[in-house]
């Protein structure tokens, strides 16, 4: 059964203590709420969104990964585009966390249709540029980068992801 009402109220609970990194009572909570919430409820895929943030913070992986694709799922058949911000969102986390996972080729897979719908959007060149220098293909992590720094949204988002992309232009990789 069905109560919009409990599902946001867990769904907030889960969010505050996520916020304060009591992650396995944040878990408890957002998986309770995503068994109450109408399944066609627009939040669903946010819900499965802050879950997977919330097992990748705690370091369980493939208890992520799942709810990251159900999240891109969940927002391709509710009619978000490719090159729409929700999408390219959804793309870049799961792709992010593949990296993480050392599953490059699977992220780059994750990645291309965002990439093909919006080539110089500047999350899509982030993760594409952790993808290209995991993949030890170096040269083009670097344009990568350089696109995300060049198409940033403001000059201190620029400067930021000059240092956090910092590794990618390190002599050491060419």
């Amino acid at each position: 059964m069905h109560d919009q009402a409990k599902a946001s109220q867990l769904a907030q609970e889960g969010m505050a203590l996520w916020g304060k990194a009591e992650l396995e009572v944040a878990a408890q909570k957002t998986e309770e709420a995503i068994t109450l919430v109408d399944p066609n409820h627009w939040e669903v895929p946010v819900y499965h969104s802050r879950l997977a943030g919330i097992y990748a913070q705690a370091g369980q992986n493939d208890k992520a990964k799942p709810h990251y694709e159900k999240a891109l799922l969940l927002h391709l058949q509710d009619g978000e585009t490719e090159g729409g911000i929700t999408v390219i969102t959804s793309r870049y986390f799961l792709a992010m966390h593949l990296v993480e996972m050392n599953l490059a080729n699977e992220a780059l897979k994750v990645l291309q249709p965002s990439l093909q719908a919006a080539p110089v959007q500047w999350l899509n060149c982030i993760a594409n540029a952790h993808i290209l220098h995991a993949l030890r293909r170096f040269s083009e992590a670097k344009d990568a980068a350089q696109l995300a720094i060049k198409y940033a949204p403001s000059l201190v988002k620029a400067e930021q992801l000059t240092e956090n992309l910092k590794v990618i232009f390190s002599d050491e990789n060419v």
